[in-house]
């Protein structure tokens, strides 16, 4: 199989909705073609920051201020993707062009994202990981977020990508709303 195809991970579990798993399966037929629009739409740009954004999570809603400035700070380098993993969020405001709705769970999949919101920053020349898990550590716990962050992991990474630096900051595990059930593809 190509590695497009096994990078796709989704399983279907028995209430009939489709899931993002970590198990690698068959992929359900019409995921390449979401596959390929995502791909035409983010991965151009040497870097893509993925974030998974819904503005029906209270979480993710504290951070539309952050997302905004990292947008304005590292856009021009970073091309960024506003992932909503089928809950049908509305874009934030002057970022419209960045949202990709997943309502199959296709591209959550792929990236290992569970959570909204949850980064994964890439390298699309080498198809590597740079970095996944939370933007910063104000969200400590479901429904305990501080109003000031004391570290800026995914700020601190994409520092590093644009002054040609190896990334020294670890991945963190991301916390916030659970993201599906997903649609079944049809």
């Amino acid at each position: 199989m190509s590695t497009q195809i096994d990078s796709l991970l989704k399983v279907q579990s028995l209430d009939g909705h489709v899931h993002a798993s970590n198990e690698c399966c068959i992929p359900i037929e019409g995921s390449l073609l979401i596959c390929d629009e995502f791909r035409s739409r983010f991965e151009s740009n040497k870097y893509l920051c993925v974030i998974s954004y819904s503005n029906e999570c209270p979480i993710a809603k504290a951070y539309i201020k952050t997302i905004q400035n990292l947008v304005k700070q590292f856009g021009d380098t970073v091309q960024f993707c506003l992932l909503d993993p089928g809950v049908g969020s509305r874009p934030i405001n002057g970022l419209d062009d960045l949202i990709f709705h997943d309502n199959y769970g296709v591209i959550c999949g792929r990236f290992g994202i569970t959570v909204y919101p949850q980064v994964v920053v890439m390298n699309c020349l080498t198809r590597s990981k740079i970095y996944s898990g939370k933007i910063d550590d104000r969200a400590v716990s479901l429904g305990v977020v501080s109003t000031v962050a004391t570290k800026n992991y995914l700020f601190d990474v994409l520092t590093n990508l644009i002054l040609e630096k190896p990334n020294t900051v670890a991945s963190h595990e991301a916390v916030g709303c659970f993201v599906g059930p997903f649609d079944s593809i049809k």
